[in-house]
């Protein structure tokens, strides 16, 4: 089964040339403005663009997620990532198979809501946080940390960003962690 390429989808979303027909396009083009890119990529993903159906198909696939008069959101996707536990994991549940360590900077908007931040953020009972260990000094956490795997990483990036008080992450190194300052909460 053939899908669409990365760079079709992006020369269809930008108007830069007609890959498969202007109403096909078209289709594309305004589920680009409505779902996000990983959506939008995840829908493309299962459809057969050599298929001879492949108009109808994106017609009926997209057509179930907005109607054509309405220009309101009417259903939203969920993406089955096994990243986030809804619930507290089975006391027989798996070890990860590739737990990976970081060092990070969690920088705030200034020392003081770094230093009220402290107790409070980030969420280090996570599920897939494995360990933490960190340090604040002045609008900086530096933050060690051990994730049960490399894709927990943007999960645990994506929980820090519903934050008001944070600024940005940088990464860090174990040099710079060791010599970091521990300030008092």
């Amino acid at each position: 089964m053939a899908h669409p390429s990365p760079n079709q989808i992006v020369d269809i979303v930008l108007g830069r040339q007609q890959v498969y027909a202007l109403d096909i396009d078209s289709q594309i083009r305004e589920a680009s403005n409505r779902l996000t890119a990983r959506a939008l990529f995840e829908l493309l993903a299962h459809l057969d663009d050599k298929s001879p159906d492949f108009g109808s198909d994106i017609s009926s696939v997209l057509s179930g997620f907005f109607g054509v008069e309405s220009k309101e959101v009417v259903g939203v996707i969920g993406f089955a990532t096994n990243e986030i536990q809804s619930a507290a994991p089975p006391d027989n549940a798996e070890q990860p198979n590739n737990p990976s360590e970081y060092y990070l900077r969690l920088v705030f908007s200034d020392e003081q809501a770094a230093f009220y931040q402290f107790p409070l953020f980030p969420d280090l009972n996570a599920d897939y946080v494995l360990g933490a260990s960190r340090k604040r000094a002045g609008a900086v956490q530096h933050l060690h940390i051990t994730l049960s795997s490399p894709q927990a990483l943007q999960t645990f990036i994506e929980s820090c960003r519903t934050n008001p008080h944070f600024v940005r992450v940088e990464e860090s190194t174990a040099d710079e962690f060791k010599r970091a300052p521990s300030n008092a909460i």
